[in-house]
């Protein structure tokens, strides 16, 4: 027990410094985006100078930081870099002493449980916020088309019309849009701002509206009527998907409940007769029977999904 508790103590020093590393990589990179900002302000009283890059500052200026702050930014998470990195840092000592303390399992594997553990949920919360990111910004789309395309028509140049759209949106497209806006302001084109876009909110609704406007913007016509084909295009598409979902709506139930069907039963039985279930977990034989039975299940779920997805 004394030596779990002197590589427990030794383990959150180390891990601690490596947080408190982060961190401070961290605020120096949002210190560089304020200083940048300052920069190009006009209204400024004072030009601040650039910060000087030492050579061990340049790795965090495009490693873990940069990346975090990337992922952050296609997600609605109100959290800063900062406040990731200490609530996943709080949950992996948290973890690991309840692992070593409570649970009495050996320090090397509740190091690798610790840390694989949150960082797999924050990966996944990561991942379900940007995915649904994308969606709100994809359903959203052909009304804010038609709102540009409803300015380009009133002779408001192209600024002047996404601010409109800027004016009358909420959600992601605001905050997209938004972007786009600041970056047309300070002198950047329509198609290079769209394909930063399209680099950001990677579907197939918006490569296409970024594809098809600098399509336009190099051989020349009417934005106008491309926007409004563009976003009656993105509107039928829409509904088209609505439907398939809709037509694979039995599919999708049917494996919910036959996916379902063996825990509710296990667990039915375990309640009911506990002792039933041994030979599961204590016997090889068992063990080797529950591991195929749940790979079996695994295997069918994924069937299933396939089969009742439809890519539209």
């Amino acid at each position: 027990m004394n030596y779990s508790l002197v590589l427990f103590a030794v383990l959150s020093v180390v891990f601690l410094g490596a947080v408190l590393w982060l961190v401070v990589l961290a605020d120096r990179q949002r210190r560089r985006h304020i200083a940048r900002l300052h920069r190009l302000r006009p209204d400024a009283g004072v030009v601040m100078p650039a910060p000087r890059r030492s050579s061990f500052e340049k790795p965090a200026q495009n490693g873990i930081v940069r990346l975090i702050e990337a992922e952050l930014a296609q997600t609605n998470l109100r959290v800063s870099v900062n406040e990731l990195v200490v609530q996943v840092s709080v949950g992996v000592l948290g973890l690991y002493g309840v692992s070593v303390l409570l649970l009495g399992l050996s320090p090397l594997l509740a190091v690798l449980v610790a840390v694989l553990l949150p960082l797999t949920l924050a990966a996944l919360v990561l991942r379900i916020a940007k995915a649904r990111y994308r969606a709100t910004f994809t359903e959203n789309l052909p009304e804010a088309l038609d709102v540009f395309a409803r300015g380009l028509r009133a002779g408001r140049p192209v600024s002047n019309s996404l601010s409109i759209v800027v004016e009358s949106s909420e959600g992601a497209i605001l905050r997209e849009f938004s972007r786009c806006h600041n970056e047309i302001c300070m002198g950047t084109s329509l198609p290079e701002s769209l394909a930063r876009l399209s680099a950001r909110i990677q579907t197939p609704e918006v490569s296409f509206f970024a594809v098809a406007t600098a399509l336009q913007a190099e051989t020349g016509g009417n934005l106008i009527e491309t926007m409004e084909g563009l976003a009656n295009q993105l509107r039928a598409r829409r509904q088209l998907r609505k439907k398939a979902r809709a037509l694979t709506s039995e599919v999708r139930a049917s494996t919910i409940i036959l996916a379902s069907l063996p825990f509710v039963v296990l667990l039915a039985i375990g309640v009911l007769n506990a002792g039933y279930l041994e030979p599961l977990y204590n016997d090889p034989r068992g063990r080797i029977m529950a591991a195929a039975a749940v790979t079996s299940i695994g295997v069918g779920i994924f069937m299933m999904t396939r089969m009742g997805k439809l890519d539209v």
